[in-house]
Formats: structure tokens, sequence, C-alpha cells
């Protein structure tokens, strides 16, 4: 972690990244900024290892700019790392753009210690991104560090012999103005919003705060301006979540990533089958929103997912209810299974068998549909 102590009207805040958007939150209390979409602050001071990150100290800075370089730094590895100290040294950066893209081009430069073998090795996964196991097993990485060393090529840096490899390219991964697709926790969706010209990243759920800054360094107070371009989502593998999720907007996304941020596997399970099961049998669901709007109801509908016929039903059914297993014989579990099914216009699924528990609560979402009219 990177701490930095910044300073807005007259007052300053210190403040850790990787951070969480309620740290980001506090210091905008701190420094009496009124509004969560305003991250802008100055840099007083930088608290780090690598010395080189006090360049950004008097500069004018985003909070959600410096976290991503907190949660960059934050995912590399001790080598990876070393690196990127090597890489600002020798690069010189003076601004945040160039030292976050320098951050992303770390294989650039390959640090030769005293063990040859290893800096060899080290050298050729920087060039080459991966090499077969096959290989490594008869191969002395230390010629390859001694060619280095013998090209005249490499730069004493206090932090060890440096070689940079110029075939490798410092590329603009973060333009300085908009969030870059940098994934480093868990989400539902992962989008950019788009304005024609350009994009920023988003991973959902979000807070209304992310998303309201997101449209604003696209040029909008209002995120219904904007495209919504789909990158990655979970349960991408059901063509039902497919096919609502694109198109949906922006807000009706993060309402789905919200609620199924919370879903463990079980509920997520149950979640889809419900809402395959209100597509196929009650005229199918409209769009993200309706689909939302079950998941918010989950709770109005039964499930079992082993219950693949009547008496698997019926024999769930008694097991819930902890009728003791002697007393199984005297119940006709089948009809059991059957009459429970038809008061619940319920269905066998692949998934189990899922029905309808609360009329009242989920009429609302479903539309009616020949053969069940009567029941919506």
């Amino acid at each position: 972690m990177v701490k930095f102590v910044v300073t807005r009207n007259g007052y300053e805040a210190d403040i850790r990244f990787p951070c969480e958007e309620k740290d980001i939150r506090r210091v905008q209390n701190e420094l009496e900024i009124p509004y969560e979409t305003d991250t802008r602050v100055k840099v007083l001071a930088v608290d780090s290892d690598i010395e080189q990150l006090s360049v950004l100290e008097g500069q004018n800075a985003d909070l959600d700019f410096l976290n991503l370089l907190g949660r960059v730094m934050y995912g590399m590895d001790q080598h990876e790392y070393d690196q990127f100290r090597m890489g600002l040294y020798h690069e010189s950066p003076a601004e945040l753009k160039d030292i976050i893209n320098i951050s992303r081009a770390v294989n650039r430069y390959s640090i030769i210690t005293d063990d040859l073998y290893e800096s060899g090795l080290d050298h050729e996964l920087d060039v080459r991104g991966g090499i077969p196991t096959s290989e490594v097993d008869i191969t002395d990485y230390t010629v390859s560090a001694k060619k280095l060393l013998d090209s005249g090529k490499c730069t004493d840096t206090p932090y060890g012999k440096l070689y940079v490899n110029e075939g490798i390219p410092i590329e603009e991964f973060f333009d300085g103005v908009h969030m870059p697709p940098y994934i480093d926790r868990q989400f539902q969706v992962a989008c950019f919003l788009d304005n024609g010209t350009d994009r920023d990243f988003l991973m959902l759920p979000c807070t209304d705060a992310e998303l309201l800054r997101s449209a604003r360094r696209l040029g909008t107070s209002f995120p219904y301006d904007l495209k919504v371009q789909i990158e990655d989502f979970t349960n991408h593998n059901d063509p039902l979540i497919s096919r609502l999720v694109t198109g949906a907007d922006i807000y009706t996304l993060n309402r789905y990533a919200s609620l199924t941020d919370r879903f463990d596997e079980d509920d997520m399970e149950k979640y889809l089958t419900a809402v395959g099961y209100v597509d196929r049998y009650f005229g199918g669901v409209r769009d993200l929103r309706n689909a939302v709007d079950i998941g918010e109801r989950l709770g109005s509908f039964s499930f079992y997912p082993n219950a693949m016929s009547y008496e698997e039903l019926g024999q769930s059914l008694l097991n819930e209810q902890d009728v003791p297993e002697e007393l199984h014989g005297y119940f006709d579990t089948e009809k059991y299974g059957e009459d429970y099914l038809g008061e619940q216009a319920g269905r066998f699924t692949e998934s189990g068998y899922i029905g309808i528990r609360d009329y009242d609560a989920v009429r609302p979402l479903l539309q009616q549909t020949a053969g069940m009219g009567g029941m919506v």
C-alpha cells in the first residue's frame, strides 16, 4: 500500500491506496468536498519505499486515479514490484499518467542479480511471456544473463543492474482522463460507458457516486446519455441472461449486479431457474428490469433442486416438514407432489422443481399466457 497526504479547501487528509469507496467519501468529508462526484485533490506528501513517486507531491490529482495506481501496485508480486521501481528510476516520469502506464509494462525492465540463472530465466519470461516446462528443465539460463551483461547495455541503478527490453514498448493503458479496463476484484458485470469518442471502464456493482463520476469523466452528468459496452459478466453461459444483459441501460445493469452479488451459489441456481421458468411459462421475461424484479421476490418461489418427479417432490416436502422417516410409508408422496405442483403452477426443470408459493407478490411480474391466464 502507498500512503498519500492530500489537501483541498485548506484541509488535509491521509489516505492509503488501494482503498474502498467509503475511504474516498471519508476524505471528501474531511476536506469539506460536498459532492461525491468531485474527487480532485492536491498531493502534499507520498509515503512509499519507491522514491520516484514523490514526483507527485505538489501536483493536482484525482482520488480515483491515485487509487488506480494503488490497485495496480497491490496486484504486483515482489519481482514485478522491483521491476516497476526500476522502470520508474530509468524513465523518470513526471505525471501520474506515465507512472501508471509504466506499471503495466514492467516486463520491459529485466533485472540482473548475482543469481545469473534466475536473472536469465526472468529475462526470457519478460521477453517471451511464457516458457514450456520441458525447456526450463534442460536450459541453462545463466547464458542469457551473461549475454545481457556482455552487451554493454546494462545500467547500474541503486536497485541493481538494469537491462531495458527496448522491443517492449510502454503503451497507453491509461490516458490520464478515463478509467482503463483494470480488473482486480470479483464483479458481476464489467463494462464501458461510451460517449461516442471516449470510454470509461466500470465494474458492477458500483455505487451511484462511482457511476456518476464515470459519466462526468465522459462529459455528462447523465449516465443515461451514454452507451454501454459489455466486456464480461457472470452467468454468460445462460442464454436468457445473455440476451437480457445485452442492451440493458447502465442503471438496470447495476441493479442486476447488486442483486446477484448478494446471492450465494444456491441462491443463484434458484434465481436462474425462476427467471427461466417465468420466461418459458408466463409469456417471456421482457427485459433485465423484469428479471431483477423476479430476483428481488425470489422468496415467493418454491425451489427443490433435487426433485425431478412428483414422488421426489413429495419426498422433499416431507423432509422439509421434518416428518419422521418411519412415517413416510403412510403418505402417497407421488400424489402429494402432484397436488403441490398443481397448486403452484410448478414445473420440473433441468435444475429441479420450481413453482410459485406467493401469487400476490409475483402477480405484477408475470405476463398472461394461454393456458395459464386464469392463474395470473
